[in-house]
């Protein structure tokens, strides 16, 4: 198989052990999404820029907030940008503080307009079924599940101060079942003009690289290549994020390079810093 002709150097989707889960330890007992381990790593892969991007609302005592979210808070950003000035980061590598915030109700994400201006980057994912108190569609059947992802994608796209959905349609296929059948039970039109309402309010894409790897979703290399392909053809942009959890997964595998050039995305269709800036509420 030959060799990706590129890779972005940017990756806009990194956690670090300020997130609930990201605190394992490697075999010494140190931590593997230690920010400084990050930074170290994206300079030896060559990154010009890295997002840390960890799981975060702003008002964690909110009622109704996903328990996974209660240890987050305008703390928790506080002390990683302390430790990030500490550390003195590589000066060829651009840092950017942002969140993946979660989407409480389809009316309700965890941050908003005002406090996103003080964020590099935000990221809504709408499909974090695994959290057991996360709006679920009402069965597992291939057209609620469907039915279900359209809605809180359209609900998401509408805000026009985030910069990409993480992760578009991934959870594991063991609990929402085969994202085939749940791909061909939506309604192109109503995918269509999603992602149509997406490109009008500048909401990216992420192709998200643990999800694009994952062996829980067998299906979602096939069908988010489609998602992806009809997104271009309507003018969404797209971003690239690792998720990764531990330094040792950041920056871009060559199997999802790959992937995306046989999808048919370019260099150009991803975001890059400046856009992030232009784009910033």
């Amino acid at each position: 198989m030959p060799s990706p002709s590129w890779n972005l150097p940017y990756d806009f989707h990194v956690h670090t052990y300020y997130s609930p889960c990201a605190r394992k330890l490697d075999e010494e007992g140190l931590p593997l999404a230690a920010p400084e381990r990050h930074l170290s790593q994206a300079s030896k892969l060559g990154l010009r820029a890295i997002a840390f991007t960890d799981h975060f609302v702003q008002d964690p005592a909110a009622p109704g907030v996903v328990v996974f979210y209660k240890g987050t808070g305008p703390a928790m950003l506080n002390n990683l940008r302390t430790e990030l000035a500490r550390l003195n980061p590589p000066p060829q590598v651009e840092v950017l503080v942002g969140c993946e915030t979660e989407t409480m109700q389809a009316d309700w994400v965890g941050i908003d307009r005002e406090f996103a201006r003080s964020l590099d980057i935000v990221l809504v994912p709408t499909t974090h079924y695994h959290l057991p108190d996360v709006p679920r569609p009402r069965s597992w059947a291939p057209v609620d599940v469907a039915t279900h992802m359209l809605d809180m994608l359209e609900a998401v796209v509408q805000l026009d101060y985030i910069h990409a959905v993480a992760h578009p349609f991934a959870d594991n296929e063991d609990l929402i079942g085969d994202l085939r059948a749940i791909f061909e039970a939506m309604p192109l039109a109503r995918l269509q003009e999603i992602l149509g309402l997406a490109a009008k309010n500048g909401v990216a894409l992420e192709v998200n690289g643990a999800a694009l790897t994952s062996e829980r979703l067998p299906h979602y290399r096939a069908i988010y290549a489609e998602v992806c392909r009809i997104a271009k053809s309507l003018g969404v942009r797209f971003i690239y994020g690792s998720d990764a959890h531990d330094y040792r997964k950041l920056g871009m595998r060559p199997e999802v390079a790959r992937w995306i050039e046989e999808v048919g995305l370019s260099e150009a269709d991803f975001l890059t810093p400046e856009d992030l800036r232009v784009r910033k509420p």
